[in-house]
């Protein structure tokens, strides 16, 4: 298997496990991908998803180039649309969302990670878009979500001149969230820290905060009808109640 998948303590850990290939993302990996982001969307006992690879030298080296060799325009747009729509399912996703980089990451696996709500990284992570090498772009949404994460510049210059950038240079550029020693250990600690909150609010704030890049009226209205929602729910009433009888809330996970 490519993909392996368990659930810990309410967090699907997904592992790319694909060493001789350099964990390089075909399209079976991608389906594999979204059949998990669904299943968590529609499961409440998720609570988040991390994403890791087996031990090894890479994360992942990106999309598998076999997968873009000897394309009609049609199927290689196709293939772009799909992959860009795997990735931006699991932005959208129901439950926040952990990279977890050890190794290096390139072009395709630097995508998955921006398409995941926070990104980790040890000190033997490295960052990089060789796409324009092949007379390509990164195709899987870096040229969207990259500006929007470390500014247009930055994400210009590593997406124009392919060059690699280490974990201490990505977390002061704002690519990554944290550096960590022990990886996956830490993507758990970081997520237990949102366990015991109520799912519904966990999705309100993820689907409001997914208008933050819109004009700000469209964002402000997309917050308040979340609140509208949240504010009449069981957990929303549940936690105004445990607050104002001064005890611990107990939310419909």
């Amino acid at each position: 298997m490519s993909v392996l998948f368990e659930v810990k303590n309410s967090i699907g850990v997904v592992t790319i496990d694909r060493a001789t290939k350099l964990n390089a993302l075909d399209l079976e990996m991608f389906s594999k991908i979204e059949a998990i982001v669904d299943q968590a969307n529609g499961d409440r006992e998720f609570r988040g998803l991390i994403f890791t690879a087996a031990p090894g030298k890479a994360f992942s080296a990106g999309a598998d180039i076999n997968d873009l060799a000897g394309l009609s325009p049609k199927k290689a747009a196709e293939r772009a649309t799909y992959r860009r729509g795997v990735f931006q399912k699991l932005s959208a996703a129901e439950v926040p969302s952990i990279a977890v980089v050890d190794g290096f990451a390139m072009g395709g696996g630097v995508e998955l990670a921006l398409a995941c709500t926070f990104r980790l990284a040890t000190n033997r992570a490295a960052f990089s878009f060789p796409e324009i090498k092949l007379g390509l772009l990164p195709g899987a949404g870096a040229t969207q979500r990259l500006p929007r994460l470390i500014g247009l510049s930055r994400a210009l210059e590593m997406m124009l001149t392919a060059r690699q950038i280490d974990a201490r240079e990505a977390l002061h550029l704002g690519l990554i969230d944290r550096i960590v020693e022990d990886p996956e250990s830490a993507a758990m600690d970081f997520a237990a820290e949102w366990l015991p909150y109520s799912r519904s609010a966990i999705k309100g704030i993820l689907a409001a905060s997914n208008y933050s890049e819109l004009p700000i009226a469209e964002g402000l209205a997309k917050e308040g009808d979340e609140l509208s929602r949240l504010s009449t729910s069981p957990d929303g009433i549940e936690g105004v109640s445990a607050f104002l009888e001064r005890r611990p809330a107990e939310f419909n996970k």
